[in-house]
């Protein structure tokens, strides 16, 4: 047997996910990005997964590149505020497949690589309701990136 099972195998559930986006050439030579969210390890998985979805619709399947893949607390909500920022940009295609609402057209790429790279949780906190343990989460991610203060020498230890 040239594969093995493995067993015992549990579910991550750190609040950890990933947010990607992909650039598909479309056959008329078009071009529109992919933005969404997963919670496997591995974006190029649900790379596969829409390119799957999208040949059962349209019977071919289109140029897909990664271009940006980054793990992210909460990744529900970051997708939801990214797509947010983008909802003017929203592309439609005329058959639905998995993940087809998430495309959007003359996405400045660099611009938003650039976006993601320097995201903070703090742009989420300010445009998006969420649950008090997503919240909680964020918090704790927000205060593990502030830069630690020196601790004094002459403090005493009692």
């Amino acid at each position: 047997m040239f594969f093995s099972k493995k067993t015992g195998l549990t579910k991550k559930n750190d609040g950890f996910g990933r947010v990607y986006l992909f650039r598909v050439t479309l056959d008329d030579g078009s071009i529109i990005h992919k933005v969404g969210m997963t919670n496997s390890d591995r974006a190029t998985d649900r790379m596969f997964e829409v390119l799957r979805s999208f040949f059962h619709s349209y019977r071919y399947s289109p140029k897909c590149e990664l271009r940006k893949d980054k793990k992210v607390l909460v990744p529900r909500l970051v997708e939801k505020h990214l797509h947010g920022l983008l909802d003017d940009l929203k592309y439609t295609f005329s058959k639905k497949f998995d993940g087809s609402t998430e495309f959007f057209q003359d996405l400045d790429e660099e611009s938003f690589i650039e976006y993601l790279n320097d995201f903070s949780y703090n742009e989420l906190l300010k445009t998006t309701q969420m649950k008090e343990c997503d919240l909680v989460a964020i918090r704790k991610a927000l205060d593990a990136e502030k830069p630690k203060k020196p601790e004094s020498e002459d403090k005493l230890p009692f």
